[in-house]
């Protein structure tokens, strides 16, 4: 059987990395607009939970459009559950090119670790701390066979389980695919059993497109909803296993 996590909100908390690498970059890009506003991050962590967006590049982008226009609140309210970046851009009639919020995006993210950094900075990844205890992934990987589907890099991968202190074997980055790309999970599972583990409606959404498309059944957690935190998880399925 599988045990596949996502990793941010799940694994790492990322309040104080992702979350603030979202906000600074669009509010780096209202400026270059002539616009100074605050992007507040509950409109971040609000919009990645709804919505089916596979990268920050893309709730960025977002907040960019909802901002300019003014009525970033509203917007982020009226944002459809499962939605994704097509509806802003068509909302709008207008996107910011992502090439460029990825670079502005990498430079508050990965700080010095990013060779095409735009200024110097220190990298929000380094403010990161582990949610999940290092132990409890330590027995599930004797027991069970262990992995990730993430939005993130390899790169950025590999610092994550710098933070978490330990190695996953089989992972799958946004290189290869990104969420809720049905194989994304194909690429890892082929097939087999398993759980995933995520904290949004597009992780949901993505183990239905698997079960769809492969005809396989695949369960999933919903961190906030299902469990508290996913050492609850965790503890939950090492107990089921010794009885």
């Amino acid at each position: 059987m599988w045990v596949v996590f996502d990793v941010d909100g799940v694994l790492i908390d990322v309040s104080e990395s992702y979350d603030e690498a979202t906000k600074l970059t669009a509010e780096y890009f209202l400026r270059l607009f002539g616009v100074e506003r605050e992007v507040k991050k509950k409109w971040v962590r609000e919009l990645r939970r709804k919505g089916s967006f596979g990268d920050d590049f893309k709730v960025s982008e977002a907040l960019i459009l909802f901002a300019l226009s003014g009525r970033a609140e509203e917007l982020v309210e009226e944002f459809p559950e499962g939605g994704t970046i097509e509806w802003v851009r068509e909302k709008f009639g207008f996107q910011v090119f992502g090439g460029s919020i990825e670079r502005v995006f990498n430079t508050f993210y990965l700080g010095r670790e990013y060779p095409k950094r735009l200024f110097d900075f220190p990298g929000l990844w380094r403010k990161e701390r582990p949610i999940v205890r290092r132990e409890l992934l330590e027995r599930a990987a004797e027991r069970f066979k262990v992995g990730v589907v993430t939005g993130r890099s390899a790169l950025e991968m590999e610092l994550g389980e710098r933070i978490i202190g330990f190695k996953f074997e089989n992972a799958v980055t946004r290189e290869l695919y990104l969420k809720p790309d049905p194989r994304a999970l194909w690429e890892l599972v082929r097939g087999e059993p398993g759980v995933y583990i995520g904290d949004t409606i597009n992780d949901g959404l993505f183990v239905e497109n698997y079960r769809r498309r492969y005809g396989r059944k695949f369960e999933f957690v919903m961190v906030g909803r299902d469990v508290e935190d996913v050492n609850e998880f965790l503890e939950g399925l090492l107990e089921e296993e010794q009885t």
